[in-house]
């Protein structure tokens, strides 16, 4: 008998809970209504030099490290991506310290951006349940956000919403998931909406978008200040896989599951504008190359493409699909496509194949813009990207 998908599904975020530092506190402030104040202990602490401080509490560990990156965002330097051994040896391990409350301590300063961290307890990375933590890197990992953009934080604007939907997937024959961002308004609205799909990256799921690309808070602040147009946000699992009869899996296509199972139960359920112009797709590493198949590969559906780090760079002909007919007319691509836009991190190994693969189709006049951003293979990267991208889109000179 198979095992119910319910069983291992997960939900997205949740509020911090500031434990109390004398846990039999806990039982006393359950319903509220005491008057008791008491101290808690918050396990990242960001300080104003720019610096965070973290805590791990592990009262019987004998030896406790944290680990991270050296280069990150901000640090990084565009000859990096010259070192096919850069990534493999860029970090640091420090000693934390010890307290007497339990609490292993140490700051840090790592530079602005998201930085995932790592501690290691007694020689065996652990993860820290008491500071920020999501998924990542096909695991639970550790990190902390040093903002240096101010639309990636809360703000007095209007919130929009994220909604978890499940349907079925004729693709996978199982049941999938995807998020869906609507903005503020669409709930005190009957208007149709242009709408986004965005895909994560290798090692990533559907909700990174949202826990470490903070897509719904950048659409807020940008949409309060009028920089971007009202949209929806779709974000899929790009893990297409269909399980056999011996219990093993085999890969399906993305491009398959978003246009045949995904976009008719979004279309039906949402108010959304069907019109390609009023579609686009992004997405980062991994996701760059499904939007480029899913986009270039159905242009009757889509208009607007953005591709962030893709590990394929930009190649118009691949083993499984060949653009080359959509790319063989610049003034015909040019007048079907409104928003095809292409970043890398500048000091990401992808950048030179990017740039090469790009430079012949611009100069023949195809109308693909390029942006390098300062950092690697890095959600700093690829925040800056999406922010970029959604100001660009649906404009109404677009249409």
């Amino acid at each position: 008998m198979k095992n119910n998908q319910a069983l291992n599904m997960t939900l997205l975020c949740f509020d911090p809970i500031h434990y109390p530092k004398n846990e039999g506190v806990m039982r006393r402030i359950h319903y509220g209504g005491s008057t008791e104040s008491f101290p808690v202990e918050n396990c990242a602490v960001y300080n104003e030099d720019g610096s965070v401080s973290l805590k791990y509490y592990n009262p019987t560990a004998k030896k406790v490290e944290l680990r991270y990156r050296l280069h990150n965002y901000q640090h990084s330097k565009s000859e990096y991506r010259k070192d096919p051994d850069f990534y493999s040896k860029d970090f640091v391990i420090e000693p934390m310290t010890l307290e007497d409350d339990g609490y292993w301590h140490i700051t840090i300063n790592p530079g602005a951006g998201f930085h995932s961290v790592y501690f290691i307890a007694d020689g065996v990375r652990v993860i820290n349940t008491r500071g920020p933590y999501g998924y990542d890197g096909f695991d639970i990992r550790n990190f902390v956000d040093l903002p240096d953009d101010e639309d990636t934080q809360l703000h007095p604007v209007p919130h929009g919403a994220i909604t978890r939907e499940i349907y079925w997937s004729e693709e996978t024959q199982r049941y999938r998931a995807c998020w869906v961002y609507t903005p503020a308004s669409y709930a005190f609205s009957d208007r149709k909406y242009p709408v986004l799909y965005m895909q994560h990256g290798g090692s990533q799921d559907e909700v990174c978008w949202f826990q470490s690309g903070k897509m719904d808070m950048l659409m807020d602040n940008l949409i309060a200040r009028g920089e971007a147009e009202e949209m929806i946000i779709v974000c899929n699992n790009g893990y297409v896989l269909k399980e056999t009869e011996t219990g093993e899996f085999q890969e399906g296509r993305l491009d398959h599951v978003i246009i045949n199972d995904c976009m008719p139960y979004i279309e039906k359920k949402y108010r959304i504008q069907t019109d390609r112009r009023k579609r686009a797709a992004a997405g980062l590493s991994m996701g760059g190359g499904h939007v480029r198949r899913l986009v270039f590969g159905h242009p009757e559906l889509f208009a607007n493409v953005g591709i962030f780090s893709s590990g394929e760079c930009f190649p118009t002909v691949m083993e499984d699909m060949d653009f080359s007919k959509l790319f063989s007319d610049a003034a015909q691509f040019n007048e079907s496509m409104d928003v095809v836009y292409i970043t890398c991190g500048e000091a990401d190994p992808r950048y030179d194949r990017t740039t090469a693969d790009l430079r012949p189709l611009q100069d023949q006049g195809f109308k693909i813009e390029f942006q390098g951003y300062q950092g690697q293979h890095e959600w700093n990267v690829w925040r800056y990207s999406a922010k970029d991208f959604v100001k660009k889109l649906f404009k109404p000179n677009q249409e």
